[in-house]
């Protein structure tokens, strides 16, 4: 049944219906979970192996290639990375977007087990996970104070840790760097050698005495009861007199205590000690309401007595970026509405008609927040960009619709049958126009995923459920409005009267002298290789003027104690030019072989963010073991030039020819290796013959030297009222500062005869990497670096040239990654999608006006829309980022609308040949004023993001030059296609004419000659 005449029988239920959506749309803006991203799994899984206190290459050997050669068989890995470090192995399989990353994970999980037998008997475990968007924590908190907080454990554990996750929506709470008292057992190695037990023996001693069993049941009198037999520890007393030989007690040899961990990182804020605290939300919670609830649990917090001279910063908030970052949009989005809605009263110069059009855009907008709630669509930025997007073209149905039902009525009015006839005039245009701009979208959805197609998606959803809402609106709600004040709306054109002479007299000498005009066409389109030859290919599109990142750049492994004075001179530099760097808070983290520091910078920063880095950059203060330099952030973004080859020791001899080439290149600034340089570590040779005569164990012996250096875990101490301690056993520390001392360790008693250790084996120091790295199974080393001034184009262009420079040896060699690899990728697959958009365009095109020539005319708008944002950017001076092709993307489907709208109502005019020109200029004068209003209130709704600097999420990329895309290509396609439109009609029209009597002329001729085919 015809919607437009079901809508018009049944007034009260349409309006009802409305008013429905209306409500459905309210409560869904409350019900939709609010979220910074969509909640995406990321298809990644990270392997970890723990093995701390081995080599780089020991863990290479025994662990990481035992691994990859079992996880590289899995299926749809695109990417396989390894680290092998002092600590253990981390993989990294990056896998294909669309993959199941939980049928992943397990397939990994098995993978793992199947090899688990070829690992070290030591790896206590393997884990494996998994990372999604909605893994991120809502709030980063930082505790600093002036007093010492690495004994505040339960205090911040119990008063603040445990309270926030009480929250309603808060899954979790991590608190890290501080941390919770232990017992050490610090053996006197001594006094362990004369009184004759062996360091096994004694560990499994004290294992055994700290237990706990089931002991089952007993029945007595009918009663049953819980058999526990419990021979824990329960206070530090028990555990000094615990008998570990006849007459020999522990307390007697070794020295128990309670004590704090030894810290192995640590963290400053402003020049103080600090502690962080991340908390994370519940899956599908809202999350400015966890973030609101947290804030009002840390401000009580913050009025808690014991709490004072402690200060609670919140690093970041996500919930206050989403609020500002919806705020953002929002409010632009108002601005846009309401320059739309002045431009359709300056057109139409009337209250009622406006709001009736304009009531398009608050009904479909409930439609699309009803559809996305059903649906299991959270509201986010992504989702909120495409509401904006559709906000200016909600309108465009509408104004078709209404126009075509005016000029009806004008004619003659009939009620409600004027009123269809109007509507079914335009019906077939407006259903290619929304069809066509929701149909672009359909290659990203379901076409090859990368990052940018998945998070598109999202984008998509809102704009086609917004549009479909919007149709259904133009064919039910408007022409049932129109038709309840038909007669009282009389349309003002005395000021367009003027621009439509002068639009009558340019398209009839357009129309009436073709070849000029299709050469000043080809003109205006070549024209377009000026902006494309100038504009810059970027896909940084954005740098945080928030914040900065210094990496230290440490060389080897140092104390904490060095590290930390490292962040202490920095610190001073920074804040001895606070007000001169626009500083606000400066962040540090520093461990035995990193440390990094993030300055948090003032709003609204008044310089250049790479004129402000050059200036902190040329003070930065010289360290003897370090070289600060800006971070050039993670894997996906900014310069990596990845060597691979065979040994680690030839790729750094590569780098190192191949560091100063890349610093010499204009505009590539913090160029540096990802290693560390050589480290140095001890290794101990133990003499097998000896050890075998004197019947000790080789294995002992480096027990015994593992427990001196990094101790052993014993079972937790369960009686404490903070809660459950661990245990540890350690030789005194004295033995951890010296190698000489170390040489001197008493590691067995035979005989009355104590052997040392250096007895027993030869010690010597020998150069080491910090890590080793693998990329795809190849050992590889990355070289990094930050852009200032040059973008990502010329940069590629530059290093590729300097690296025909670089002698390579058999099996090795380079590949460009980082920000190359994602711009070449996304950009590749944008720009498919995007010619199977045109190709989809003109498939929807053809079926709906049933001609394969007419549609062509039409797809001349596409062309110079691209011409049109070219010079766009080039004008504003903005690169061709992928928010830019994004805004293109978009364009495609919207530059199509009004062509779609002339060349249905000529077609519904069956002009004759002789008056085709005619009929071509009375069609395009009638649609003008509807062509300029829909155009009007699309670019007017996009101006506000074109002319801020508003970014997603607050700190990505902007949305302006996908705004500043949209506008420059939509404007001028415009403008050219309000002629070369009317021009290609004419000249298609004119061909299948001839075409046809040519047809019709030869099959006469054939009759006549073949009288017999008749």
């Amino acid at each position: 049944m015809n919607l437009t005449r079901l809508a018009l029988k049944r007034p009260v239920t349409t309006s009802m219906f409305f008013t429905a959506i209306l409500l459905f749309g309210m409560a869904a803006s409350r019900l939709l979970p609010l979220e910074m991203f969509p909640g995406i799994d990321i298809p990644e899984i990270y392997v970890q192996v723990p093995y701390k206190g081995s080599s780089p290459a020991e863990v290479e050997r025994d662990i990481t290639n035992v691994l990859e050669e079992s996880l590289a068989t899995m299926g749809g890995v695109e990417e396989l990375k390894s680290t092998s470090d002092q600590n253990g192995s981390e993989i990294e399989i990056k896998m294909k977007w669309g993959e199941n990353v939980a049928t992943r994970s397990l397939e990994a999980r098995e993978k793992i087990d199947q090899v688990r037998n070829l690992l070290p008997d030591d790896v206590e475990r393997v884990l494996i996970q998994q990372f999604s968007t909605a893994d991120m924590p809502v709030l980063n908190i930082r505790i600093s104070s002036d007093r010492e907080l690495s004994s505040a454990f339960d205090l911040l554990d119990k008063q603040l840790r445990v309270p926030l996750e009480r929250v309603d929506g808060v899954s979790k709470v991590t608190l890290y760097g501080v941390e919770q008292k232990q017992i050490e057992v610090r053996l006197d190695a001594d006094k362990l050698s004369a009184s004759g037990l062996k360091l096994p023996q004694l560990r499994r001693q004290l294992l055994a005495e700290n237990f706990i069993v089931s002991g089952g049941t007993l029945r007595d009198s009918g009663v049953v009861y819980q058999v526990s037999p419990k021979g824990e520890f329960r206070d530090l007393d028990e555990i000094r007199a615990l008998d570990i030989a006849p007459g020999l007690h522990l307390g007697d040899i070794a020295d128990v205590r309670f004590a704090l961990p030894e810290r192995t990182e640590g963290r400053h804020l402003d020049q103080k000690y600090a502690v962080g605290l991340d908390v994370y939300k519940e899956s599908g919670a809202n999350l400015v309401d966890v973030s609101e609830k947290v804030m009002k649990v840390i401000n009580e917090v913050k009025q808690d007595p014991q709490f004072q001279g402690i200060k609670l910063f919140i690093m970041d908030n996500q919930g206050r970026e989403v609020k500002a970052s919806l705020n953002d949009l929002l409010m632009s989005g108002m601005i846009g509405a309401l320059l739309s809605f002045a431009v359709l009263y300056l057109f139409l110069r009337n209250i009622p008609m406006t709001l009736i059009v304009v009531s398009s855009v608050p009904i479909s907008i409930g439609l699309t927040l009803a559809g996305m709630y059903f649906l299991g669509y959270s509201l986010n930025v992504l989702s909120m960009m495409g509401l904006l997007l559709a906000v200016g073209m909600l309108i465009d149905n509408a104004v078709v619709v209404s126009e075509s039902v005016l000029q009806e009525q004008q004619k003659a009015d009939h009620g409600d049958e004027t009123v269809l006839l109007g509507v079914n005039k335009v019906s077939l245009a407006v259903m290619a126009g929304t069809l066509t701009t929701a149909i672009v979208f359909l290659p990203n959805i379901f076409g090859v995923k990368v990052e940018l197609t998945v998070f598109l998606e999202h984008v998509a959803v809102a704009i086609c459920i917004s549009l479909a809402a919007s149709l259904l609106v133009a064919k039910t709600l408007i022409p049932l409005l129109l038709s309840r004040i038909h007669g009282k709306i009389q349309l003002k054109e005395a000021k367009s009267s003027r621009m439509q002479r002068g639009y009558q007299r340019s398209l009839n000498w357009v129309l009436q002298h073709p070849k000029i005009s299709t050469l000043i066409a080809l003109l205006m389109l070549a024209s377009t290789a000026l902006p494309l030859s100038l504009v810059p290919k970027d896909s940084q599109d954005s740098q945080s003027k928030e914040r900065l990142y210094i990496n230290y750049q440490v060389e080897g492994r140092h104390s904490l104690a060095v590290t930390e004075a490292m962040v202490n001179r920095m610190e001073t530099y920074l804040y001895g030019h606070k007000d001169e760097f626009y500083i606000d808070s400066v962040y540090s983290f520093y461990s035995a072989e990193q440390a990094s520091s993030t300055v948090l910078l003032k709003p609204d920063l008044p310089v250049e963010v790479a004129d402000l880095k050059q200036k902190i950059r040329d003070g930065f203060p010289r360290f003897a073991a370090a070289k600060p330099q800006f971070g050039w952030g993670d894997d996906n973004s900014g310069v990596r030039v990845t060597l691979t080859g065979r040994s680690t020791s030839e790729l750094i001899r590569i780098s190192e020819q191949v560091l100063p080439l890349l610093q010499h290149i204009e505009g590539l600034q913090d160029v540096r290796s990802e290693l560390n340089g050589e480290q140095q570590e001890v290794v101990i040779n133990v003499d097998r013959d000896t050890v075998a005569r004197l019947g000790l164990k080789v294995q002992d012996i480096a027990s015994t030297v593992a427990t001196a250096l990094r101790g052993t875990q014993l079972r937790s101490f369960r009686h404490d009222p903070s809660g459950e301690l661990r245990i540890e056993l350690f030789y005194d520390k004295s033995w951890q500062q010296s190698l000489q001392h170390l040489k001197d360790l008493p590691v067995a008693n035979m005989d009355g005869r104590v052997y040392a250790l250096a007895q027993l084996a030869d010690i010597n120091i020998k150069p080491r990497f910090d890590a080793i790295r693998h990329y795809n199974r190849e050992t590889s080393l990355s070289i990094g670096a930050n852009l200032e001034n040059l973008d990502m184009s010329k940069a590629q262009q530059e290093i590729e040239r300097v690296m025909q420079h670089v002698n390579f040896p058999a099996g090795y060699g380079y590949s460009l990654r980082g920000g190359f690899e994602k711009q070449d990728k996304e950009q590749s697959v944008m720009l498919v999608n995007m010619l199977l958009a045109v190709a989809m365009i003109y498939i929807v095109m053809a079926a709906l006006f049933e001609s394969l020539l007419l549609p062509s005319a039409i797809i001349t708008s596409i062309l110079f829309s691209i011409t049109g944002v070219f010079w766009a950017l080039w004008l504003t001076a903005t690169p061709m980022s992928v928010m830019a092709m994004i805004g293109v993307l978009v364009l495609l489907g919207i530059v199509v609308n009004n062509g779609i709208v002339l060349v249905d109502q000529i077609n519904q005019m069956t002009p004759a040949l002789d008056e085709l020109s005619s009929t071509i200029t009375n069609v395009c004068i009638t649609r003008l004023r509807p062509v300029l209003m829909t155009v009007g209130t699309t670019i007017l709704g996009l101006v506000p993001l074109a002319l801020g600097d508003t970014q997603i999420g607050g700190g990505g990329p902007p949305y302006s030059p996908m705004a500043i895309a949209i506008i420059g290509g939509l404007a001028f396609s415009t403008a050219t296609s309000l002629y070369l439109v009317p021009l290609c009609y004419q000249a298609f029209f004119r061909m299948r004419h001839r075409a046809s009597v040519g047809f019709q002329h030869s099959l006469q001729q054939s009759r006549r000659l073949m009288p017999w085919l008749s």
